[in-house]
């Protein structure tokens, strides 16, 4: 039986972090198969634990849900490697 009240309290921080990675990978035009593929899924799953612990996640979210530019954001982003590596027409390892 599932009960809306006895959640874990950090599991909206969490669907947060991971739909904020979603967006990120999207708007970078990441090619989220290859990452996905990338390590067997080892690399996206350090990808998401970074972004859990991100001391930028206010500015991210301000940034991505606003529209506005990501520039400026990705160059303070600990995953701007990850986003690279997984460009369309990088190959998976």
């Amino acid at each position: 039986m599932r009960s809306d009240r006895r959640r874990w309290p950090q599991s909206e921080k969490v669907w947060r972090q991971f739909a904020l990675l979603d967006l990120m990978m999207e708007r970078m035009g990441v090619d989220q198969l290859a990452a996905a593929r990338k390590c067997h899924g080892t690399v996206l799953a350090k990808a998401r634990k970074t972004c859990l612990a991100c001391p930028f996640h206010r500015e991210c979210s301000d940034v991505l849900e606003g529209g506005g530019d990501i520039a400026g954001l990705i160059r303070s982003c600990p995953n701007a490697g990850f986003f690279k590596e997984c460009m369309p027409g990088k190959r998976p390892v």
